[in-house]
């Protein structure tokens, strides 16, 4: 019996509305969604005496499914077969899209209106289901859409702005010398660039204003007044300054390592180093190190100050196992983490 619908040419957005409410509960799981978004929004569902649908692609799906082992939902998966591996087991079925000779995928003539029926004759996710979703895997090609589209950040606003650069291949090496800084590069290196701008005796305090920005122990306001004074007449630190804003306030780099760190803060006893590493798009290990050298899990007001923050984070999935402290520190202690290092040893003050 089939475990899994696939659709590859429908939106959920309109599945999930020829769902029969009074027999199921169709929960659209948002590949945006962390951990702890998921349990928010699907663990008060599940009191209901009904049967669960899960309409989700495939990444955030793997995440529901560990983070709630003892439910067996219907399983609605919104992906293409061509970028899935494997696509093709006797528990799934592409509904609308049928594999022909020769490797090529094309569209099949399915009514919307049938949907209600094949639901019905979907058989619930069992373990054999729920091994062959954690098995699949999703290749994507590499995503160039944010590097196009911020591209023209860096275009001169006229021709003779253009002239001024002096070539294209300049205006892009310009470009490239400018988001390669913090889009691919830890915070760890590009503070190490930032703090040359300024004399030896003041580094470690540029550097406490950046990581208590980081760590969110200062509001946006207060981190501006701060820069303040080091930015007034250092032209090239006030450009540097915007790249390393840039790093903390995105989505993918400073706001994953913020979310590590709490989840440092929070489950490190019960979810091992590498799984908070990797929980939170893949952190680098030297960054989330850097915060915990300026601010230990043991610092006193910690819980107080992250006490909001902390509420979700700790309800992450935690390993099968408890975590062993494993890593031997400078005096032949164990730790559940690499030793934390000291700043003045990272960087040239």
């Amino acid at each position: 019996m089939k475990q899994i619908y696939g659709y590859a040419f429908h939106s959920p957005l309109i599945i999930i509305n020829l769902v029969p409410h009074k027999e199921y509960i169709p929960i659209y799981l948002d590949a945006k969604w962390l951990n702890s978004d998921v349990k928010k929004n699907v663990t008060p569902l599940l009191s209901e005496n009904k049967q669960i649908v899960f309409l989700a692609s495939l990444p955030i799906l793997q995440v529901a499914l560990k983070l709630f082992p003892d439910i067996t939902p219907k399983v609605i998966l919104f992906e293409f077969p061509g970028l899935i591996n494997p696509f093709k087991d006797p528990l799934i079925e592409w509904i609308d899209c049928d594999h022909q000779t020769g490797g090529a995928w094309q569209t099949m003539k399915s009514k919307l209106e049938s949907f209600e029926t094949i639901l019905r004759e979907l058989s619930p996710l069992d373990e054999q289901g729920r091994e062959l979703i954690a098995r699949m895997q999703r290749f994507i090609t590499p995503d160039r859409i944010s590097e196009i589209e911020g591209f023209q950040e860096y275009m001169p606003s006229s021709y003779k702005d253009l002239v001024d650069y002096g070539s294209v291949d300049q205006l892009e090496s310009n470009y490239e010398s400018k988001t390669i800084v913090w889009k691919k590069k830890s915070l760890t290196e590009i503070l190490k660039q930032v703090i040359e701008f300024v004399a030896k005796p003041k580094r470690e305090e540029l550097l406490n204003i950046f990581l208590d920005y980081q760590l969110a122990r200062v509001t946006k306001r207060d981190f501006t007044a701060q820069i303040k004074p080091f930015v007034s007449t250092n032209v090239p630190l006030k450009k540097a300054l915007t790249q390393v804003r840039k790093w903390m306030d995105d989505a993918k780099h400073g706001k994953c390592l913020y979310q590590a760190y709490l989840d440092y803060v929070s489950n490190l006893e019960r979810r091992s180093w590498k799984l908070i590493l990797e929980d939170h798009g893949a952190v680098d290990e030297q960054d989330l190190l850097l915060a915990i050298a300026k601010q230990d899990r043991d610092t006193p007001d910690i819980l107080s100050l992250y006490e909001d923050d902390l509420r979700d984070i700790k309800d992450l999935v935690s390993n099968m196992n408890l975590p062993e402290a494993t890593v031997q520190w400078s005096d032949g202690s164990f730790g559940y983490h690499p030793e934390p290092p000291v700043l003045s040893q990272l960087f040239d003050f």
